[in-house]
């Protein structure tokens, strides 16, 4: 499907658009859950209860409009967005009425300390806990609700795309010599008439985990920190997190236990003012946006290096990728529904700026099917390549097809 979006924001529903404008709106949500939750992400922790909360989890929401076009986009404190939330979120969203065709990107922060027992396969409840359905119902209106918010306060907008490259932030987990990706990207969104932003959306590459399995309380590890700040130097501001192509790329520590996260998002959010301070707004011109469904190569599942047989393996995993992008102007943002390795990340990147397009990786989008490495890397014994779940091939096939639809999207542009 393509779909013609003139921005990447939502439109009033009070104040009348003129022709060709684009409107945007932002909502937020924290998930009301259960005392002693499970948390998501490291499967050591075997689904035991949470025991705290150490700060908030939850949701925050941009809806873009122009026209009759409609992007919905969101960033979860989670570890992953599986197709079964993706398809709930979907559906009490239009229920609650945003337009049937809305282009939808929900995106997990990939916290690890994050709420669990929401996902209902083998290989969720294993890094999840048990499914809870009430759980699962929690999460799922809590960002239908924030999108429904965003939605309905829309007016017109301006924006302006920003990057730079942080040093000493982040280091390769897999292979030091295969690289980082230290770009930290800022897209910020302006009502009309206001000099400071109501949407702040920050990418980054590393792994959210500078809380390891020893902690047990519910946190948005250092996304939470970047996306607190933000909103505390800009109170006029809804920040969304967006995890880039983080799949072999650790986050530096510094301190111990929550310090950690502290550290690298204070310095994420620093860097970001620092960048808005220089920001130059215009008016999106174009909303243009593709979504599809790829099929994947047949599952090939890995315990201790035996290969698991495809029936087995078929039933465990999905067989089908969701691919998004949304295009605002000159800035494209790439969902990809996995951790993808930054080497993969890279192409994908120079691919989008080929096409004179500023590119942000948002990965964890709208589904999750492990993990995206190169050929290379998934006949190595690391546990990233036990993790590509649909053999050698999945993560170039990926890079590939998403390739394509920048491709047919600049041409749709013309």
């Amino acid at each position: 499907m393509v779909y013609g979006l003139a921005a990447l924001l939502v439109v009033s529903s009070a104040v009348p658009a003129a022709a060709g404008e684009v409107e945007a709106g932002v909502g937020r949500e924290t998930f009301t859950l259960p005392k002693h939750v499970p948390l998501a992400g490291y499967s050591r922790r075997k689904g035991r209860p949470s025991q705290g909360l150490h700060d908030p989890v939850g949701v925050r929401a941009l809806v873009i409009r122009e026209g009759a076009t409609t992007a919905a986009l969101a960033s979860c404190d989670l570890l992953i967005i599986d197709e079964r939330l993706f398809d709930a979120v979907r559906r009490r969203a239009i229920e609650g009425g945003l337009p049937p065709d809305t282009l939808f990107l929900i995106a997990a922060t990939h916290t690890h300390s994050g709420p669990g027992a929401y996902g209902a396969r083998f290989l969720e409840k294993h890094s999840m806990g048990h499914f809870d359905p009430d759980i699962f119902e929690a999460i799922a209106d809590a960002i239908a609700q924030a999108l429904l918010q965003a939605y309905r306060t829309m007016s017109p907008v301006r924006a302006a795309f920003r990057s730079s490259q942080t040093h000493g932030l982040l280091e390769n987990r897999v292979d030091a010599g295969a690289g980082t990706d230290n770009e930290l990207t800022v897209y910020a969104v302006y009502r009309h008439g206001e000099a400071r932003p109501m949407a702040v959306l920050v990418g980054f590459a590393a792994h959210p985990t500078t809380l390891g399995a020893w902690n047990w309380e519910l946190s948005a590890d250092y996304p939470g920190v970047v996306m607190r700040e933000v909103e505390r130097q800009l109170p006029s501001a809804t920040c969304l997190f967006f995890a880039g192509a983080a799949g072999d790329q650790a986050p530096v520590k510094h301190g111990t236990g929550f310090e950690a996260a502290e550290s690298l998002g204070q310095q994420l959010a620093a860097q970001v003012a620092a960048l808005l301070d220089r920001a130059v707004t215009d008016a999106p011109q174009q909303l243009l946006g593709v979504q599809e469904d790829l099929p994947l190569p047949p599952a090939r599942v890995r315990v201790s290096r035996v290969t698991l047989p495809q029936w087995l393996s078929a039933r465990l995993v999905d067989d089908d990728a969701s691919l998004s992008l949304v295009a605002v102007g000159g800035t494209v943002f790439l969902g990809v529904p996995c951790d993808l390795t930054v080497s993969l990340g890279h192409v994908l990147k120079d691919a989008a700026r080929s096409h004179g397009l500023q590119p942000v990786i948002v990965g964890f989008a709208n589904d999750y099917i492990g993990y995206c490495v190169p050929e290379t890397l998934y006949e190595q014994d690391q546990y990233e390549s036990s993790m590509a779940f649909n053999g050698p091939k999945t993560g170039e096939l990926i890079v590939q097809r998403l390739t394509e639809m920048i491709g047919r999207l600049v041409i749709s542009d013309q």
